[in-house]
């Protein structure tokens, strides 16, 4: 039987939201000003109405039921879109009171980031960034929660209430200190396969994206170390026999005393990073500019010089 709109309290859905988002009674209850009991029967009384428990309490907090977990995305998005119909819509980049959250891969941290800040400070001063670390499992609740405004890097497809906007490509290379056995010259596919190499893996996926393509050339490497953060792989290789890959337009940043670089004897391995929102964040004037800012920052990195990268290398270690 459909839910009768017209008993149902908008303050339920409130503290559903809330639920969700802090697991927690006292914490939910700290976020809306109200008291615990207060949110427990508001809870009781959704609980009621909709025939299912909701939330149940364990020892990591109240995690949700898979009813709970269905109905969560269009609840959040809905509140959202209602908390922006009654929110002024003129957005002036001059105030002060603008401040913009975004969720950034390490890739997109190094290769694109600094583009962007030093287009919106010399354009829009006293737009603030808050700039956030998310992996990619975690977007669709951060973006439908409101938590972050955008996230940029290499994202897998989300549910269709997402958009998203290409911004730059980059192409695995394989990286090695100066003086491994391989270094000076391209490796062979053999080579590569017989290589103990450095996997990076900051999500919580079972697979890096790197093996994923990989795995859809039917090759499988010889991963011997797996690290979560990107800032430990260079320590680590220069140190050692381990090969590990990053992204072309990354290498600038390494030392070219230090590291050598040289293609994956791998066909397609080429990834596009892109901008991903939630789309009742679409038609938002304050929204929209940000995305224009991002484009246009996308497009100063795409217009770079390539010899930007190879006078950053010895012409040993230049790429072709």
């Amino acid at each position: 039987m459909p839910v009768n709109l017209a008993t149902m309290e908008l303050k339920l859905l409130v503290v559903f939201d809330a639920l969700l988002v802090e697991c927690s009674v006292s914490r939910a209850a700290d976020r809306l000003g109200m008291s615990q009991p207060a949110v427990s029967n508001a809870l009781n009384r959704l609980r009621l109405m909709l025939n299912d428990r909701l939330f149940i309490r364990t020892s990591e907090g109240m995690r949700p039921t898979p009813r709970a977990t269905e109905i969560a995305g269009p609840i959040q998005a809905a509140m959202r879109q209602i908390e922006e119909a009654l929110e002024p819509t003129a957005f002036e980049p001059a105030d002060p009171d603008w401040t913009f959250s975004l969720a950034v891969s390490d890739h997109a941290s190094v290769v694109m980031l600094p583009h962007l800040i030093e287009h919106i400070s010399r354009i829009a001063p006293r737009v603030g960034l808050k700039i956030q670390s998310r992996p990619n499992e975690d977007l669709p609740a951060v973006l439908d929660t409101n938590e972050i405004d955008i996230a940029i890097g290499v994202i897998p497809e989300l549910p269709r209430r997402f958009k998203r906007m290409p911004l730059f490509e980059d192409t695995y290379l394989c990286m090695m200190r100066r003086s491994h056995p391989l270094a000076g010259r391209p490796i062979t596919l053999e080579e590569f396969l017989k290589a103990d190499q450095l996997s990076v893996k900051p999500g919580m996926s079972d697979m890096s994206r790197a093996d994923r393509f990989l795995a859809q050339e039917g090759i499988k490497r010889r991963t011997v170390t797996t690290v979560h953060q990107f800032l430990a792989a260079p320590a680590i290789v220069s140190r050692s026999d381990l090969i590990v890959l990053v992204f072309e337009k990354m290498a600038p940043i390494f030392d070219p005393s230090r590291f050598y670089f040289c293609p994956v004897p791998v066909p397609n391995m080429k990834v596009t990073a892109t901008a991903v929102w939630s789309d009742v964040h679409s038609d938002l004037p304050a929204h929209k500019w940000l995305r224009r800012q991002i484009a246009l920052a996308a497009r100063q990195l795409a217009e770079e010089p390539e010899l930007s990268r190879d006078e950053a290398l010895p012409a040993s270690m230049a790429l072709n």
